[in-house]
């Protein structure tokens, strides 16, 4: 199942790379009291927290755009032994007009640009394959974007030999001269912009799209359950910094609530991670397009 949405020239879609098992929501959400589930049971699935690895799609007539990469194929031990989908899916979603008649051009060749929200496991799993022990690009032809903050950080002496998952999906773009490293703010393409939004890493960072006088963002892990759009302050316990990540989750959903952004939240459901922020009364919740 993909959640699509238009946003002016481009066409936004969600598709799921693979399902992890199921946590309690204190595995999760280590400092969020049981109790304070309750108004939110249904943000959970049988009283249980469940991720989804999405990854967005985004396609215009003459840029295609993926933000981050999932999983990879796996199958991955530390998590029950799933495999991942994406390539299939991300093919499906771009498969050929009828009048391409080339068939040595793969789907995933359209592919301009991989923007990676930041440097975690879920994000970077389908960047390259490998075959004979050397590395490929899974998309050969796109230029994949990453923040100088979380470049820096993860590719420190420690923090490497603790990431094999950098080692084998982000450190051998650069010998492929496939990488971007972005600071700050940066327009990555007409009409699309990453912005930075640490506190789940020291780099993470939001994209937003402004095109045909409409605004998107897709929140990366800004946002884990849908819990968070009416309580900004629940971290993951695996943020970074809470502080920080709380303060760019609040900035964000009131930018977005103000200014009725779409937003994409990789994580949340199916037939919900496209949605908008919307307040009622003193709250904020979330309205699935």
């Amino acid at each position: 199942m993909a959640d699509k949405a238009t946003i002016g020239d481009f066409e936004m879609t969600a598709v799921i790379d693979m399902v992890p098992p199921s946590r309690a929501p204190s595995a999760m959400f280590p400092e969020v009291p049981e109790s304070a589930w309750d108004p939110y049971q249904d943000t959970l699935e049988d009283g249980q927290l469940q991720l989804y690895y999405g990854v967005l799609v985004l396609v215009s007539s003459d840029r295609t755009i993926l933000v981050d990469t999932g999983m990879g194929p796996g199958p991955h031990p530390d998590r029950g032994n799933v495999t991942g989908n994406l390539y299939e899916l991300v093919s499906d979603v771009l498969a050929p007009p009828d009048n391409t008649r080339n068939t040595n051009v793969s789907p995933s060749d359209q592919v301009n640009f991989v923007i990676h929200t930041h440097l975690h496991a879920d994000h970077v799993g389908w960047n390259l394959r490998y075959s004979g022990g050397m590395p490929a690009p899974n998309f050969r032809r796109a230029r994949y974007i990453i923040s100088r903050d979380d470049y820096d950080y993860y590719t420190e002496e420690k923090m490497l030999e603790q990431s094999p998952h950098v080692q084998r999906q982000v450190i051998p773009l650069r010998r492929l001269r496939l990488q971007q490293i972005v600071e700050g703010e940066h327009e990555v393409s007409e009409g699309v912009m990453v912005v930075p939004a640490p506190g789940h890493t020291p780099g993470h960072q939001v994209v937003l799209i402004n095109s045909g006088g409409q605004k998107a963002m897709v929140a990366g892990d800004l946002l884990h359950n849908i819990a968070q759009i009416s309580e900004p302050t629940w971290c993951a316990g695996v943020d970074w910094n809470k502080e920080i990540s709380a303060a760019s989750r609040e900035r964000l959903l009131d930018l977005a609530e103000k200014e009725g952004w779409v937003v994409a939240a990789g994580h949340f459901p199916p037939g919900k991670q496209i949605g908008k922020v919307v307040r009622e009364g003193n709250t904020r919740h979330w309205e699935p397009l």
